[in-house]
């Protein structure tokens, strides 16, 4: 899959200020996608984070959501030394991300991915660096926070609330019933509306939790009595 290149991710904090705000006004929040051939999961794991490096791995699988049957698995390890700041997480995991989707064969219809879509006015996460790079209708998701509860959320699947936290594009997501919700917000080329769409799809109600929580963290390593590990290797890199 070809990816467009915006722009280095070897930038001082300043730069990669300037540059999300940039890219910030070329995001679209409108949008459909319907009934997708492909849909493309992207997930993130970070380990040995500290202030000034990370080494991040990206998985990226291809399914048919008719069928539920994998196309096609990449997966790229990169170690960022982009200092830890507020924001601009994007900045340390978009590396990984570039190279696990230029091994890409297939382009999915709608991509959806670890992190923050816009989720406020100057705000732009990793999602929406995948969509504009890619053109692809993007949808960020990641675990809500305490503070982005603002109301009484029901138990009930396809149940809602909408972030109020600065004019936030965001919903807090119930997917399954009973179930710990999700933070869901449009990335590029797709609407709120169309994003709350596509994740319900993505995970039908009759799904078991622990498969929920490995459809959503699929690399996450839940219920595994040894905890992910990840190595740097040359194959993945490249270099």
């Amino acid at each position: 899959m070809k990816t467009h290149n915006l722009h280095s991710w070897n930038v001082s904090l300043e730069n990669a200020l300037a540059i999300q705000k940039n890219l910030r006004a070329w995001i679209i929040t409108e949008g459909e996608c319907p009934n997708p051939r492909l849909v493309g999961r992207i997930s993130l794991i970070s380990n040995s984070e500290n202030e000034n490096s990370a080494t991040v791995q990206a998985c990226i699988t291809i399914k048919e959501p008719a069928t539920d049957r994998l196309m096609e698995r990449k997966v790229a390890i990169k170690t960022t030394k982009f200092p830890l700041h507020p924001g601009l997480y994007s900045f340390r995991k978009m590396p990984a991300v570039v190279a696990a989707l230029n091994k890409l064969k297939r382009i999915p219809d709608v991509f959806v991915c670890d992190g923050r879509g816009i989720t406020g006015e100057d705000s732009f996460g990793v999602a929406s660096h995948v969509g504009l790079i890619t053109s692809v209708p993007t949808i960020g998701i990641r675990p809500i926070r305490p503070k982005h509860i603002a109301g009484s959320l029901c138990e009930e699947r396809g149940s809602f609330l909408r972030v109020v936290e600065g004019g936030q594009v965001a919903v807090i997501l119930r997917v399954l019933d009973g179930c710990d919700p999700l933070l869901v917000s449009p990335a590029h080329r797709i609407s709120m509306a169309e994003s709350i769409q596509r994740i319900l799809e993505m995970i039908p109600a009759e799904t078991p939790l622990r498969e929920y929580l490995q459809a959503i963290y699929p690399e996450a390593g839940h219920n595994n009595e040894v905890p992910v590990q990840l190595k740097l290797v040359k194959s993945a890199t490249g270099r």
